[in-house]
């Protein structure tokens, strides 16, 4: 699996980072002068900046040897946004990307943090631990922020999980009657290419959750709500066949990084 590297800081990307979505309308001209316009799904695409200043030769070594394997923008890596959510369906927990334990129970319609109603409430009717959980196909070895907006009114608890075969990284919480994010931060120090993300519920436990958030770094950010689409892209490519680097001094590099994706 090629993917961009992480920084040995742990996070994603040096900013600023500038993201672009670019997106086309097709305008048809008919002949008595009446237009049909429609969205070109085929020419869509997102790139990212990345103005990396102050990388050390470790970190640059990897950039570069990313870019030789790949042969500039010849071949394909996965890229995780510095910017976005991984997880896709961020607040919609019955959603085919959740695989979640066969006995979690999902209440729709529950207040939230920001006033609205996207909340669930979810209650473990087994008799055994269950999760709502979302697999991704990243690095088992990069830190990643887990994070959610938690609530109960009943003292049950509730546990955020990072897993993958052979490691796995969890924080237990007990969130009380008020909305609170929780977060976790870890990494399953294991070379697999699957990473598990999820709350784990106790049997009986009652917790309403809004918003979870992945992230390739040691601590949360602003929430952003996802939909189909998480923050994975797995057909990123690199937008150049070079990549200009100065060396600052013997263990600082400057790079400018440009990457795009046009298949997501």
């Amino acid at each position: 699996m090629l993917v961009f590297p992480q920084l040995l800081t742990g996070a994603s990307a040096l900013y600023p980072v500038t993201k672009r979505a670019l997106r086309r309308s097709v305008v048809n001209v008919l002949g008595d002068g009446r237009t049909d316009v429609y969205s070109d799904a085929d020419a869509a695409a997102t790139s990212w900046e990345l103005r990396a200043q102050g990388l050390t030769a470790a970190e640059w070594n990897a950039i570069e040897a990313l870019f030789q394997a790949t042969s500039g923008m010849w071949q394909t890596f996965t890229f995780l946004d510095p910017t976005g959510n991984l997880l896709a369906e961020s607040e919609t927990f019955g959603a085919s990307e959740w695989s979640n334990g066969a006995l979690i129970q999902l209440t729709t319609g529950i207040d939230d943090p920001f006033g609205t109603t996207r909340a669930t409430r979810v209650i473990n009717a087994g008799q055994a631990t269950e999760a709502v959980a979302q697999t991704l196909s990243v690095p088992g070895n990069f830190e990643y922020c887990l994070s959610v907006w938690a609530r109960t009114m009943g003292g049950s608890g509730v546990m955020l999980v990072e897993s993958t075969t052979g490691g796995a990284v969890s924080k237990s919480f007990v969130p009380g009657g008020g909305w609170i994010r929780i977060f976790m931060a870890g990494n399953c120090g294991q070379n697999t290419t699957l990473v598990t993300f999820g709350a784990q519920l106790d049997a009986g436990a009652s917790v309403d959750l809004f918003g979870m958030q992945a992230e390739p770094q040691l601590a949360p950010s602003d929430y952003r709500q996802t939909g189909a689409r998480g923050g994975v892209y797995p057909q990123a490519r690199f937008a150049e066949d070079r990549i200009t680097v100065t060396a600052q001094g013997t263990d600082v590099y400057d790079a400018v990084i440009r990457i795009v994706d046009t298949e997501g």
